[in-house]
């Protein structure tokens, strides 16, 4: 007779199987789609809800595994998953398709938003990704940061390695690109430096070294480029958020370590919309906060909780050219998408 474990393991596996080979489809829940506003009346909303992702296979309702088993993930790699486990980084291009990098899972998601067929890229040929943070597209190759394995790989469209940036990294994570000018940025965390790159991996130069004056950073994480070619800068333990030009020259910070519900205490991503207002993820608070470009806390939006328009330890922040705006909703092991409401 088998042992239940035994048949565990022989299910699963065979599961594992058909699931591999069947078509990856992610699941879009527009259950909330514009009923949640900030901010609230009687004011003129600024920011509207649009939608979530967390399943990307299967069917929403019913998944073969689950059905069998309850939750999938207690018995099969994490890089299997279907679901997204730890999203962190987003962007989206113009096509579109979405790419969410997915430390918890070892894996970054790709889905076209048109279709919603999707397919996972787990590795750079032989070498197995251990916690993917970064991620960006450009001319048609995707470029990914590991933290844990040091590199940035650069990959072709379908996730196959053409070969990595040069050069040593302390921690590379956030990246961030100039589709203008062809640079890719990436942020070395413990090196306290911006470094800027090629599309084919060659070093052109970093911006910053450690400390806490203008143009230096203690531990920067998350970058930013807009429209104009402004690098922004989360540096996160001097609690401020640094401007820089194309050219890497200092213009501009604003931020501080304190109480009021315009510091940055736990700063992760960011982002700019159309009208240079500046998103910056408070992930200890659970919260985005809106600033202009000259600091000044224009509102925030979200809290903690696990509903719609609600956030546990949000990490990343994309915002498209149609300013959608994609939040890695990190423990909440999903991805929210919300809307800036431009002036008209």
């Amino acid at each position: 007779m088998f042992s239940k474990t035994f048949l565990v393991l022989i299910l699963s596996t065979f599961l594992v199987a058909v699931i591999s080979c069947a078509p990856q489809m992610a699941i879009i829940d527009r259950t909330a789609m514009d009923k949640i506003l900030w901010p609230g009346t009687p004011e003129k909303p600024k920011i509207k809800y649009k939608w979530s992702l967390s399943i990307v296979s299967g069917s929403k309702d019913d998944s073969t595994y689950d059905v069998l088993f309850g939750k999938r993930d207690d018995f099969t790699d994490p890089r299997t998953s279907n679901r997204l486990l730890r999203p962190y980084s987003i962007f989206v291009d113009e096509t579109p398709k979405i790419f969410i990098s997915d430390p918890g899972a070892s894996r970054v998601t790709v889905i076209d938003l048109d279709t919603n067929e999707a397919f996972h890229i787990t590795a750079a040929d032989e070498t197995e990704f251990l916690f993917p943070i970064g991620v960006v597209a450009y001319g048609g190759r995707i470029f990914v940061s590991d933290s844990v394995l040091n590199k940035v790989f650069i990959l072709d469209e379908r996730g196959k390695m053409i070969g990595n940036f040069r050069g040593y990294f302390g921690r590379p994570t956030s990246l961030a690109v100039d589709s203008e000018r062809g640079i890719i940025y990436v942020s070395d965390t413990l090196a306290h430096k911006i470094h800027k790159y090629t599309p084919d991996g060659e070093n052109i130069g970093s911006i910053g070294i450690n400390g806490s004056g203008e143009g230096e950073f203690s531990f920067p994480t998350h970058i930013w480029v807009d429209s104009k070619g402004v690098l922004y800068v989360t540096d996160s333990m001097n609690f401020r958020v640094q401007m820089f030009s194309p050219e890497g020259n200092f213009v501009g910070m604003f931020g501080s370590h304190g109480d009021s519900y315009a510091d940055l205490d736990k700063i992760k991503g960011i982002a700019v919309d159309s009208d240079e207002n500046i998103y910056v993820v408070d992930s200890i608070h659970d919260v985005i906060k809106v600033f202009d470009r000259t600091g000044r806390l224009l509102l925030f939006f979200g809290k903690n909780g696990k509903n719609y328009g609600e956030f546990s330890l949000p990490s990343g922040i994309f915002i498209d050219a149609k300013n959608n705006i994609y939040v890695g909703d990190t423990y909440n092991s999903r991805v929210q998408v919300f809307k800036y409401i431009e002036d008209n």
